[in-house]
């Protein structure tokens, strides 16, 4: 079976692509271009998944609206991203601050913001705020996050960013979706689909980190762009953790420079080759996704279940 098939994605696009236009030419040419960087739709996809694991109950106009608004409060994040990091890029592409500069995406982010609020009211209650409690949680994240960088957090510090930014939204999507799919789940069961989200977006963060120091830049995604924003994240802190003594004043060194050249980040590198941070990070991401698993497992059709937990795998074993 398909969590998401090719009707349903289209709905969702078309939707996504409404919502990013307005009667002004100027700011749907700048919705156009967000539109065509495209995206992986993860979060539309789980609240669709969790609606169809959990019996595909209710009003599946609803659930529609609540993946465009979940897509929306995403795209916005990333463009508000762009310009708080400095980056150039996203997909391949010039970020939206780097051919219109900072005061039109900035505005633009927030019109996004705006839009997708519009959507989530049309809806009850008890779904808005699903949603504006994971944008609150958002708005946090990045706010601690900006008072840690240029030092090197801990790993608690990490993952009290992580938790906010990344996995707030992962999980609003599953309890939408679920929510959604049974409107008389119990309490205890949505905890558990808050829970399974919640590690699912943790995993997904921990491989990004991955990606964007290991990853190839061909494939649209910058490498050491955290680094170069002065975030430092969780394989560095692993590394230093397991740092032999004598060698961690070095790494500390390294990672505290506002310039790292081509051999400082080959030394880094082999360090984290040598102390195998990126299997060791990848095993924990497949174990964050087990887990949300087993958080489920049982719940809905089999074969509904198969596809969702197929999906779940991505989040680990993905280039992108």
């Amino acid at each position: 079976m398909e969590i998401l098939r090719p009707e349903e994605l289209a709905e969702v696009e078309e939707r996504l692509r409404e919502g990013l236009s307005s009667e002004i030419p100027f700011i749907s040419e700048l919705g156009d271009y967000l539109y065509r960087t495209g995206g992986k739709r993860l979060r539309p996809t789980l609240a669709i998944g969790f609606y169809k694991l959990l019996g595909a109950q209710g009003e599946r106009e609803a659930l529609l609206e609540a993946a465009t608004a979940l897509e929306l409060i995403h795209l916005a994040t990333l463009v508000h991203d762009d310009i708080i990091d400095g980056s150039p890029s996203r997909r391949a592409q010039p970020s939206l601050w780097k051919l219109w500069g900072n005061r039109i995406a900035v505005l633009q982010g927030d019109f996004i913001f705006s839009r997708a609020i519009a959507i989530l009211n049309r809806r009850e209650a008890s779904l808005r705020s699903i949603v504006t409690d994971a944008i609150g949680e958002i708005l946090q994240g990045e706010l601690l996050q900006e008072g840690l960088r240029w030092r090197i957090p801990t790993e608690a510090e990490y993952f009290a960013v992580v938790e906010r930014k990344t996995a707030a939204l992962f999980s609003a999507a599953c309890t939408v979706g679920a929510l959604l799919g049974s409107p008389e789940l119990p309490e205890a069961r949505l905890a558990r689909v808050r829970q399974a989200g919640r590690r699912l977006g943790i995993a997904y963060q921990m491989i990004d980190d991955l990606l964007d120091i290991f990853g190839d830049s061909r494939l649209g995604k910058p490498t050491w762009k955290d680094w170069e924003g002065g975030w430092i994240t969780l394989p560095f802190i692993r590394l230093l953790e397991r740092a032999a003594e004598g060698s961690e004043e070095r790494l500390r060194l390294l990672l505290q420079r506002e310039e790292l050249t081509a051999e400082d980040r080959a030394e880094l590198l082999r360090a984290l080759e040598r102390d195998k941070i990126r299997e060791r990070l990848i095993l924990e991401g497949r174990a964050l996704v087990h887990e949300a698993k087993q958080l489920l497992a049982g719940w809905g059709e089999p074969g509904y279940e198969q596809a969702l937990f197929e999906l779940m795998d991505t989040i680990v074993e993905r280039e992108r």
